[in-house]
């Protein structure tokens, strides 16, 4: 089966799971979640805010899943820092459930000199890509949702500090041979610096699931822009489990040269994308659709 998890069907043959998901998405409720997510005076890996963060988060996650056997939330506890990631397992139901899709976001904030009281509202950077994720586990929950493969939805800590959480994480699911057939980073979904809606980020990310992440938008997202571009380094936790032999990708908010420019200061609050998530639930759409495709 780890033969088969490298190189899974991109066949788009799950429409009415899909549209029926996409149908109760809500901007709104993306744009409580990132409000209340930036709330923390700071996520930092290593602080108080931090760590109530985390707890916050799988309290919430907790909340959504209540009363489905099948879904369960846990938080993973990290060697060299307080905060915890948050992970929500949906148990495959089908002969593929020992396989495992992966969708991520980080949990962390950074600004200035990252003392344990600086103000890091983290508001697009990334409590968007956290609330995007949110909003597609509350409507698997609403639906009751039994995905064939296993699909896990991890909120990582540590993500600002060079990628501590993925790492440890990739490298633990590596090193136990786990088949993770595609992993999708969402890392700042909300500020939309181009006309162009949806990015594909080409550099350290798998091309075959790129074009796969394409065809789900053209399929299904089919009035947005699609673009590409680079990072030039490992800009987020997709890199993680690139670096691991996973297939990764990473849709990104705008070109990276027209991304927001707040993010790591004071200044990255709710404000700077007109207090709305309107862009932020296409991401969190796109993910339904690659989390029901290849679940």
């Amino acid at each position: 089966s780890a033969r088969l998890a490298l190189a899974p069907s991109y066949a788009i043959d799950d429409a009415a799971e899909v549209n029926a998901g996409l149908a109760l998405t809500q901007d709104s409720r993306i744009l409580a979640t990132i409000q209340r997510l930036s709330d923390f005076q700071n996520r930092l890996y290593d602080s108080s805010h931090g760590v109530a963060a985390s707890d916050w988060l799988a309290g919430e996650w907790r909340g959504i899943v209540a009363g489905r056997s099948w879904m369960k939330v846990s938080q993973v506890r990290h060697a060299g820092w307080p905060q915890k990631s948050v992970k929500l397992v949906i148990q495959g139901s089908g002969p593929g459930a020992a396989e495992t899709v992966v969708l991520g976001a980080h949990l962390d904030s950074i600004a200035g000199n990252a003392s344990s009281e600086v103000r890091a509202p983290g508001a697009d950077d990334d409590a968007s890509g956290v609330a995007a994720l949110t909003e597609v586990i509350r409507v698997f929950s609403e639906r009751n949702y039994r995905p064939q493969r296993t699909i896990e939805f991890i909120a990582y800590a540590a993500e600002e500090v060079g990628l501590r959480g993925s790492q440890q994480i990739a490298k633990k699911y590596q090193r136990a041979g786990k088949p993770v057939v595609g992993v999708l980073q969402l890392d700042m979904t909300a500020f939309q610096g181009d006309p162009t809606d949806l990015w594909i980020f080409t550099d350290y990310t798998n091309a075959a699931q790129n074009q796969f992440v394409a065809d789900l938008a053209a399929a299904y997202l089919p009035l947005l822009g699609v673009g590409y571009d680079r990072c030039g380094y490992g800009c987020s936790d997709h890199a993680s489990w690139t670096g691991r032999g996973f297939a990764a990708s990473f849709p990104f908010e705008a070109s990276f040269a027209h991304d927001n420019k707040a993010i790591h200061s004071a200044n990255d609050t709710t404000t700077t994308f007109g207090n709305q998530a309107r862009h932020a639930l296409k991401f969190a759409q796109l993910a339904l659709a690659y989390a029901v495709e290849l679940g």
